[in-house]
């Protein structure tokens, strides 16, 4: 076991080194830093990555719905259906995921 003074050291060096990365930091990380601290900072999305469209299947199933809700929520504009084939639907996988990320969904305007 290390005696509790060597953990001081180890944990006062360790501070040492980020205040001087801070200190020496460029502006634009310093705003960052700011940001941060001001509670500013937007949630990290995740990459997208698949298609731009979605089947109405995988969209309430990444919703955690039933395809019954899904259309419900698609009759009253929550979302907007794209038809892509005569009676074949898909939903903007960029309006699903700001809904499941808590964000209001900007229905597109149809063409």
């Amino acid at each position: 076991m290390i005696p509790n003074r060597y953990r001081l050291v180890a944990n006062l060096n360790a501070a040492h080194d980020r205040i001087l990365r801070i200190l020496l930091a460029s502006p634009e990380t310093l705003e960052t830093i700011d940001r941060v601290l001001d509670g500013k900072t937007e949630p990290v999305r995740p990459e997208r990555k698949g298609p731009f469209l979605m089947k109405m299947g995988d969209a309430a199933a990444l919703m955690g719905i039933s395809r019954a809700t899904l259309w419900r929520m698609l009759n009253t504009g929550r979302l907007t259906r794209v038809e892509i084939l005569p009676a074949t639907y898909r939903v903007r996988r960029e309006e699903v995921e700001a809904i499941v990320f808590g964000k209001p969904a900007t229905a597109a305007p149809s063409a």
